[in-house]
């Protein structure tokens, strides 16, 4: 959440524009944010605390594909871009690794 908030103040508020960093945040931050709601809801419903190896490694597949496959085909606001795939595999780390709440039985 602090890097988009220190990238949106960069490029909106003092109009630098740091091309890398605009093209990749928001396709490394979508996994983490989106497979967080999916974690919440899993809880509110289920009462599931975290989510599997394999919920996050699906839903990361599967969102990266319409977003990078799909999307561009629906609508020409959107493009294809190969790297796009490897910044989807890292959010989906970055979500497994410290937005998914570890049960008390895993640190133990």
């Amino acid at each position: 959440m602090a890097l988009f908030l220190v990238h949106q103040l960069l490029q909106k508020g003092f109009s630098i524009d740091v091309p890398f960093v605009h093209a990749y945040l928001d396709p490394l931050l979508s996994i983490p944010i989106m497979l967080g709601l999916l974690s919440v809801e899993r809880n509110w419903l289920f009462d599931r605390k975290r989510l599997t190896v394999l919920d996050t490694v699906i839903s990361t597949v599967v969102l990266a594909v319409v977003f990078e496959v799909f999307f561009p085909r629906w609508s020409e606001a959107f493009t294809y871009d190969p790297w796009d795939f490897l910044a989807y595999a890292l959010g989906g780390l970055l979500f497994w690794f410290f937005v998914n709440p570890r049960t008390t039985r895993e640190t133990t």
